[in-house]
Parts: structure tokens; sequence; C-alpha cells
């Protein structure tokens, strides 16, 4: 009977600072999440509706997701860390908070995404400490990928990678048989012309296939150049997917017709080439997976 009082003695104090731990953890959290919400609310609304309206930006919804799943991936892993609060992040919360005002006075909307998340590095580093920073790295940086760019790069990418998906999609409809004028970005067909517009441009599939290849690579079990390689073969796989799509429609208007080509075929074949494309990804994400020694049975 003594023991047992001893021991309640002595579970019953530490058990109340577990929870008073707890409690004041929540409590935190729920005040940082306060404070982000009073700060970021505009841009949080802005993304949404870039989201909703902008095509080359409908992806952006499914990074958070992405992200969130990432970090519970890894909550083993992250108990096991120590925390132990830096001071440094105090820093870069002061900085992305300058670089909100900034963004908000100059109305420059890309520049009050990217305060977003220097504030979460911020605040993981001065809440969590290192460790735990340096492995939230990647679920944090991931969601650079649900913001958005300078419209004049965005324009600038959009031109070329247009150029590009209209020079090979005309000469290889050429060799396929097509007889085909090219001026400028209108290509013209016995039946009339077929112009090709920015949505055409591959951009929106770049974007898309650029998130899916870097969640992918943080798949990859060992070595940074297999997840390097796989980022950046996103990029020729999205210019090839659109290539092909162009290629299809023009093929589409000279045997069919150009209201055929622009129909319901214009949007199943957008579907159908990124399906082509992210499927060739997730093909070299498999070759790359590293692969385990054979086991050797032994008599």
């Amino acid at each position: 009977m003594e023991r047992a009082s001893r021991l309640a003695d002595v579970t019953g104090p530490a058990t109340g600072r577990i929870r008073d731990g707890r409690a004041v953890a929540y409590a935190s959290a729920a005040l940082v999440a306060l404070l982000l919400g009073l700060i970021y609310h505009r841009t949080a609304t802005g993304l949404w509706t870039i989201w909703t309206t902008n095509d080359n930006y409908s992806h952006g919804p499914l990074v958070p997701l992405a992200s969130l799943a990432l970090v519970v991936s890894r909550r083993g892993r992250l108990r096991a860390l120590p925390r132990e609060g830096d001071w440094r992040g105090l820093a870069l919360v002061a900085f992305a908070c300058a670089l909100q005002v900034l963004g908000v006075r100059s109305d420059v909307f890309t520049m009050q995404g990217w305060s977003f998340v220097v504030v979460l590095f911020g605040l993981s580093l001065a809440l969590l400490g290192g460790p735990l920073t340096r492995s939230l790295a990647f679920p944090i940086g991931y969601l650079v990928f649900m913001l958005t760019f300078p419209p004049i790069l965005m324009n600038q990418l959009s031109f070329a990678l247009k150029e590009v998906a209209v020079r090979v999609a005309a000469h290889a409809s050429e060799a396929l048989g097509v007889t085909l004028q090219r001026s400028g970005m209108t290509l013209w067909l016995a039946g009339g012309a077929l112009e090709i517009e920015n949505p055409c441009s591959g951009l929106r599939s770049l974007l898309a296939m650029l998130a899916t290849g870097a969640l992918l690579a943080s798949l990859l079990s060992s070595g940074w150049w297999r997840r390097a390689l796989l980022v950046l073969l996103a990029v020729p796989m999205a210019i090839a997917g659109n290539a092909l799509r162009l290629t299809l429609l023009v093929l589409m208007a000279h045997y069919v017709g150009i209201k055929q080509a622009l129909g319901m075929f214009h949007d199943v074949s957008g579907y159908l080439t990124y399906g082509l494309s992210l499927a060739g990804l997730l093909a070299v994400w498999a070759l790359l997976q590293p692969r385990r020694p054979r086991e050797t049975s032994q008599p």
C-alpha cells in the first residue's frame, strides 16, 4: 500500500507536467495559427482565386495536401528528434513579415506568397529548432509549387514553350503527310487556319509535372542525383507531351476538320497526353529506385 502511494506520488506530478506541456504546446500552436491567419488571410484569398480561375495554377490546392501528407509520413522520425528553439528563426520571421508588408504596399502578389513560405521556415526554426526544421525542410519548401510567379517571367516562358511545341508539331505533321504552312503561331491547313493560343503552350502541364516530379523525388530512398534527375526529366516529358497533343490536333484538323479538332477532342487530347507524360515520369521513378541486393541461399 505504501509502495503504491509512493508510485502515485512520483507518477502524478510527471503526468501533470506532461499534460501541462501539451496544453501549452496546443495553445501556442493555436496562437501561431491565429496570427498567421490575420497576417496572410488576404494572401490565402488571392491564392484561392488564382487557383480557381487560372488554369496554369489549377494544381495549387493539391500542393498543401501533399505537403501535409509528407509531414504525417515522417511523424515517427520527427518525434525522435530533439525540440530546441533557435532564436535565429525570429530573424527569418521578421524578414518574412517585412517581405509581406512590402508585397502588400507595392501590390506584388508573388512577394506575399513567398513571404508565407519564409515565415514557416522561421517559425519552425524558432519553435522547434534546427534538427526538426531540417527534417521539415522539404515539406515546407514544397509549398512553393502552390505559389504564383512573376507574370513577365510566365509570359516569356509560355511563349518559348509554345514556340517549341508548334515547331515540333509542324515538322511531325509534315512527316506524317499533312500539307501545311506555318505563320508564327498559326498553322494553315487545306481546311483553314489552326491558331495556337496561349493555353496550348503547355505551361500548365509543365508546372504540374514539376510539382509531381519533386514529390516523387522525395519518395526515392537514396541518391541526390536520382532525385535531381527525376525532377529534370519532368521538363522534357511535359514538353514532349504538349508537342504530341498539338500534333494530334493538327492530324485531326487535316483528316476530319478544324471544327472537330477544336471540339471535345481538344480537351480529351490534353488529358490523354498529360496522362502519358505522367506515366512516363512514374516509369522513370520506378527505374531510379535503388535495387536491393539479392539474398543468396546458403546450404
